[in-house]
């Protein structure tokens, strides 16, 4: 707004001054409207207004060389001049109204998101995480994607999620991601480089927000715990695992692959355990009579389904098991 005040200011000045030269040149000019009579200084500020804007009615004209070349040589400049000044502001002033309406959207998005998940990165990975998310019931309103490609922002948008454009590496960004409010950061940028920079930034802008991340090279790994990931995923050595389990079984890669695509009938799913349910095994649990427990979690101790027959449940244990649908034949797959 300063700007804006000073280009004002600017612009009444060379006004002024333009009237103060035609003051005292006034002689030069003729007033046809009203032949001889002197004239004025709303008569002279009319007369810079009309040149300077290039209306030009005609009625005030010079008529000595003197006022022609004062015209000429000074008011063409000036009224060059005072049009770039205003073109500028017209400019200005759209940008700063798209700006202050963009903040305003940005204010009112970092207001809306909570315990929502934020992806970094929306290539092969990050478009996987969302269609796995939208599948388990996670509203696309409710899914922010970071990626610094103007393409891969455009699709995450069209698809109805919020589509922040950058570098997921900096501050400013996932503030405006509400990164202290999210329930889970997932980190999914092409390098492992970047995937560091970003669990850094991450953690220390939300130390207790769930961060996961993904390594493209299993060296990597112990690096992105480091930088204070949660757990982190190795697509590519998982695929390159299950396709050489491939070669040594016949029908595990596909039970494998089942599982991990959601609605083929096979599914890890896990359940929580109640305060009314402390001192049972896992066997004796109602809802799960039928399913094929695998472990249980608690807290950062893991114990496998070969060690729970004489393990006892406490409230807030963690049952992993494996159901499926019944009805799906979608895995029937040959062998």
């Amino acid at each position: 707004m300063p700007a804006l005040v000073r280009r004002i200011l600017l612009a009444l000045a060379l006004v002024l001054l333009v009237v103060a030269v035609i003051w005292f040149d006034r002689a030069g000019l003729r007033d046809h409207a009203h032949e001889g009579r002197p004239l004025g200084i709303t008569d002279v500020l009319y007369f810079t207004v009309v040149s300077l804007t290039t209306l030009g009615y005609g009625d005030i004209s010079p008529v000595t060389t003197e006022a022609r070349l004062l015209n000429a040589l000074l008011l063409t400049p000036i009224r060059i001049f005072l049009w770039v000044l205003f073109l500028g502001t017209a400019y200005e002033m759209s940008v700063l109204r798209l700006q202050l309406r963009e903040e305003r959207h940005m204010r009112e998005l970092h207001e809306r998101l909570k315990d929502h998940v934020v992806i970094c990165g929306y290539g092969v990975k990050g478009r996987a995480i969302v269609c796995e998310l939208v599948a388990h019931g996670h509203e696309r309103e409710n899914i922010v994607i970071i990626d610094p490609n103007e393409e891969a922002v455009a699709a995450a948008a069209r698809e109805g999620l919020v589509a922040l454009r950058g570098d997921a590496s900096s501050e400013s960004l996932l503030q405006a991601a509400a990164i202290e409010r999210a329930a889970y950061v997932l980190a999914a940028p092409d390098r492992d480089d970047a995937c560091v920079l970003i669990c850094l930034t991450v953690r220390n802008l939300a130390p207790k927000v769930q961060l996961v991340a993904a390594a493209r090279e299993e060296e990597n790994i112990k690096l992105l715990y480091g930088a204070g990931a949660d757990l982190v995923v190795a697509p590519s050595v998982t695929g390159g695992r299950l396709m050489a389990s491939a070669v040594r079984q016949r029908a595990v890669p596909y039970f494998l692959e089942d599982v991990l695509a959601f609605g083929e009938g096979l599914a890890v799913a896990e359940r929580e355990v109640r305060s009314d349910e402390r001192g049972l095994l896992a066997r004796d649990l109602p809802d799960l009579a039928t399913s094929l427990i695998l472990g249980v979690a608690r807290g950062t101790e893991r114990c496998p389904f070969y060690q729970l027959s004489d393990y006892v449940l406490l409230p807030g244990d963690i049952v992993v098991y494996l159901a499926g649908d019944p009805n799906c034949r979608s895995q029937g797959r040959r062998v």
